[in-house]
């Protein structure tokens, strides 16, 4: 059931993360005298006496995968787009997998729009629609969800399905593996030791590692076409919230020079990207053995990978440093560099949600995981 909201939700803004912070689009009303409210009342009451013509506006609100979504407490707020006034009040309702229609007073030629302030899922404004007499409106819009709402429910080791093969080889593969510039893990993450992973970065890097898996091993090498990226990937180094260090074999440094090379025959699909931004990300112990660096990423133009690889020598071995970002135009990326610097870097949760937008309806599609 809908409710007016009647007192300030700072309280409730403050025991949030900044990252999760929700946009409070109220407008407070300061405290009136009681000589006031009784005008106010004697008001309503003679507006209550002269029926109101309306026009039913409904919100089709649904997440990534088309599904309409569900909400503890989601607030509405209804604007005049030409000088930004509220109309009527802010309302509160619980959303419980249904569109929501609201009853809004007509004004012919008047466009108005919806912001739409969820708690588990970024904050929205509808599309813009007229509040012209005439039938009702129905807009629909697609929500991300708020990262930090929502906590991955992963599928078990022996549960994984076919299509992990690829990666439960490479992790059997990599009994010292470590957290991207954290502790070792101390065993290969298999069997028990994958299912029990826990803490807070260790949750985020496991989460991480299954959505470059999955988008490495849905993206064939454009040479010959045969062999996903993670094929060549033999063994796992580090894995942490944004990226994975793996060993590789030669052959994907020969690929990647020849795309970097030539990309004006892969342009469709690949550019040349800095490879010394990732110098930085190499293990220290690594760093002298460094021959050179080569670096290339997918111009999708949301969820795009990056693939840098690093010659070493002493002996000769190629080293993999494989990320995904939820932008893929340079600017805004370099825009994101930034703002990773102060939200400790792009969220797996962000990524699950171009992933299951971009590629959700394959039949084969699996994370490995949910979000609940």
């Amino acid at each position: 059931m809908a409710k007016t909201v009647k007192k300030a939700r700072k309280a409730r803004a403050a025991r949030r993360t900044e990252g999760a912070r929700r946009v409070s689009t109220r407008r407070i009303a300061a405290a009136k005298t009681r000589g006031a409210a009784r005008g106010r009342a004697r008001k309503a009451t003679a507006r209550a006496r002269r029926p109101e013509e309306t026009i039913q506006v409904t919100l089709d609100l649904r997440d990534v995968a088309g599904r309409l979504i569900r909400d503890p407490e989601t607030f509405f707020t209804f604007r005049r787009l030409s000088d930004n006034r509220q109309i009527g009040d802010q309302l509160e309702l619980e959303l419980v997998g249904s569109a929501v229609a609201f009853n809004l007073p007509v004004a012919t030629g008047e466009v108005r729009v919806c912001e739409i302030d969820p708690k588990r899922f970024r904050f929205v404004q509808s599309p813009v629609f007229f509040a012209t007499p005439g039938p009702a409106i129905l807009k629909k819009s697609q929500l991300l969800r708020e990262p930090t709402e929502w906590t991955p429910r992963f599928t078990r080791w022996s549960e994984l399905p076919a299509g992990f093969a690829t990666l439960k080889r490479v992790l059997t593969n990599s009994p010292g593996i470590t957290l991207f510039k954290g502790a070792p893990f101390g065993r290969a993450l298999v069997d028990a030791a994958y299912d029990g992973m826990s803490g807070a970065d260790v949750i985020l890097a496991k989460t991480a590692m299954l959505n470059t898996f999955c988008r490495l091993d849905r993206s064939l090498e454009p040479v010959a076409g045969q062999d996903s990226w993670f094929s060549f990937v033999t063994r796992l180094v580090s894995i942490g919230r944004e990226r994975i260090l793996a060993y590789v074999r030669p052959e994907m440094e020969a690929l990647v020079r020849q795309i970097h090379a030539h990309i004006d025959q892969f342009r469709a699909d690949y550019e040349r990207t800095p490879a010394e931004n990732h110098r930085g990300n190499v293990p220290a112990g690594l760093q002298s053995r460094i021959v050179s660096m080569v670096s290339i990423k997918s111009t999708h133009s949301k969820g795009n990978f990056q693939l840098t690889l690093t010659h070493l020598a002493s002996p000769e071995e190629v080293l993999m440093d494989a990320d995904i970002d939820e932008n893929g135009e340079l600017l805004r990326h370099t825009l994101d560099l930034f703002k990773h610097k102060i939200s400790g870097g792009t969220h797996p949760h962000d990524i699950h949600e171009i992933l299951v937008l971009q590629e959700g309806q394959a039949p084969t599609f699996d994370l490995g995981y949910r979000l609940v």
